[in-house]
């Protein structure tokens, strides 16, 4: 259960920042903006978008991870945008970032938008943009995963919320 005030790093699109690669939010924060919301009223939420944190612009061309996010933060691995350009170092940068952001702030938790190329937490589409998924991480939460920091996507939070209640909600 999380203590109110807890410090939780989380997607800047699901709390309502058009930041996603349509230069929108995430459309789990517009169906339920109230919940979204009062969140900030509860804990002290860090938003933030890894791949503008690595350079890139929004909105932006789809980005799928090649490989896998292990290999690409080994500098083995690749993430193209849909017209082929290698964007793989702005993933790492925004990574990187991200991270960054985390232990300056003592996070102890990061939510973050399942399937992203950065964000995603078990699984993301397959590289081949026919909207295939598979088992895997986005380069950010695999960062954060792989220093300790326990990362769940939207829905592992909000079935953390239907088991514990918290009142207010």
């Amino acid at each position: 259960m999380l203590e109110p005030g807890c410090r939780i790093l989380i997607s800047a699109c699901l709390v309502g920042c058009k930041c996603n690669y349509k230069a929108s939010e995430a459309s789990v924060y517009a169906s339920d903006v109230v919940f979204w919301n009062r969140l900030f009223e509860l804990y002290r939420l860090l938003p933030v978008c890894p791949e503008q944190l690595g350079g890139m612009p929004t909105p932006r061309v789809p980005c799928e991870i090649k490989d896998s996010a292990g290999l690409v933060l080994q500098g083995a691995g690749h993430v193209f945008n849909r017209e082929g350009l290698d964007t793989t170092a702005c993933f790492i940068k925004g990574a990187e970032e991200a991270l960054r952001f985390a232990r300056l702030n003592g996070i102890e938790l990061a939510v973050m938008k399942s399937r992203s190329p950065s964000c995603g937490v078990s699984e993301v589409y397959d590289g081949t943009f026919s909207g295939r998924l598979v088992a895997g991480s986005g380069v950010a939460a695999r960062a954060l995963l792989d220093s300790g920091f326990k990362v769940v996507d939207e829905f592992e939070f909000c079935r953390m919320f239907a088991v514990h209640s918290v009142s207010g909600f």
